[in-house]
This record gives C-alpha cells, structure tokens and sequence, in this order.
C-alpha cells in the first residue's frame, strides 16, 4: 500500500493547484513568512516515516533582490506533528495568499528542473 499525505480541507484549497498540500502563515515573525507544502505524484511514498514533503518557504515579496524563496524538505511524519502543534503559524487558504505569492508558488513549483 503506498502512503498519500493528507490535504487540508477544501476551505482552504479552493482553487488551489491540485500539488498543494498545505499553507500556512506566520504572520512575519521570520523571512520565511508563507510556507506551502506540495506533494509529487510520481514522488515513491511507501512508508510515511520514509517520505518526505517538499515545501517553499517564501517572504512577504520573495522577488525582490532582498526576498526569500527555498525550497525544503521534510518527513511526512514531522510534517503532521508541526501542523499539530502550528509550527508553522495559522493555517490559510490558497484564496487568502496575495496574488503575487499564489503566481510565485505555481511558478517555483513548474519551473522546469
């Protein structure tokens, strides 16, 4: 049987690319202020302790000379336990990302490799 992590809900995945995952928010406190978390399907996923997640971690403007945009990896298990506990921020939907970082993160994650 092949693990699949789970998606937030569909409140805060309307019209959300079908790769994401997750986002959260943590209000500015870091550089890395909006953090989406993708999932590839032809990423292998046999085990959830063996899987990792991919994310970006972006600021308020991460086009700009002095922005922030990386991406990161996590563990699908890590992943679930930081959402438990908000590491991240407060979760929000695709709808309430500004405009600038929902065009950022469809361009980062197909960007061609």
């Amino acid at each position: 049987m092949t693990y699949r992590p789970r998606r937030a809900g569909k409140r805060w995945l309307n019209n959300a690319p079908a790769y994401v995952l997750d986002i959260w928010d943590n209000g500015g406190k870091t550089c890395d202020r909006y953090t989406v978390f993708f999932w590839d399907n032809n990423a292998p996923a046999d085990k959830r302790w063996e899987t990792y997640i991919p994310y970006l971690g972006m600021s308020d403007n991460p086009t700009h000379p002095q922005g922030f945009s990386q991406f990161g990896e996590i563990r699908a298990h890590e992943r679930a336990q930081g959402a438990y506990r908000k590491a991240w921020g407060k979760r929000i939907a695709w709808d309430s990302l500004p405009e600038h970082i929902q065009r950022h993160v469809i361009a980062r994650w197909t960007m061609p490799a």
